[in-house]
């Protein structure tokens, strides 16, 4: 299939699948987003932004909108995809967990992140809409893959029950999300670093979800 033109202003790009495409123009999106507000970007700045032409990223994208909310989707998948958090075999307690902080951390160190929850936070007061239909389309399918995870290991006695297995998506990334927080706060001059505030998230999921 050859490029479309609309796709390459110069017509110098080289060709990409629609999905590569995609992601090069979210990618572009982030950094315009971050950089000044979701009110103040327009469709024709992220065409300029990903080197395309208008018709290139309506091509792609229906709407501003649109393109936001794929953004909030992607990373919050990267976060917490708990469909590929647990394998198919059964693991004892520090595996699962070890599991689960390996991804999580990897995600919350990358750049990415810390761009999108700083949009997030800037965002929700203006474009509240697109912040709770991420929360029902996005947030609340993650928790409920975590909850059924969590009692399907509390059937298999490898896991204790209580308030955080009750409670887990929000509980269990609360120190890494207050993490986050701090290093913007602090401009990325956190108190505790990232290495040693997981060594302290393992030991704190080991002893409240460990059986007794």
């Amino acid at each position: 299939m050859p490029p479309n033109k609309d796709d390459a202003p110069d017509n110098k790009r080289p060709y990409l699948s629609s999905a590569a495409r995609k992601e090069e123009i979210l990618d572009a999106a982030l950094v315009e987003f971050a950089d000044r507000t979701y009110n103040a970007v327009s469709m024709e700045r992220l065409a300029e932004c990903a080197g395309l032409s208008k018709a290139g990223i309506y091509a792609h994208f229906k709407s501003k909108e649109e393109i936001f909310h794929a953004l909030l989707e992607r990373t919050t998948k990267q976060i917490c995809d708990f469909q590929g958090w647990l394998p198919d075999e059964d693991l004892t307690l520090p595996e699962l967990v070890d599991v689960y902080l390996d991804r999580l951390y990897a995600t919350f160190s990358s750049p990415a992140t810390m761009s999108i929850y700083r949009l997030l936070l800037a965002e929700s007061a203006r474009t509240p809409e697109l912040v709770q239909r991420w929360h029902n389309e996005v947030a609340l399918g993650l928790k409920e893959r975590a909850q059924t995870i969590i009692h399907r290991n509390i059937r298999r006695g490898v896991i204790r029950p209580g308030v955080l297995t009750e409670h887990f998506f929000p509980l269990a990334l609360a120190p890494a999300v207050l993490w986050l927080s701090s290093s913007m706060l602090s401009k990325g001059n956190p108190s505790i670093s990232l290495v040693q505030l997981r060594d302290a998230h393992r030991q704190l999921l080991l002893e409240l979800l460990q059986p007794q």
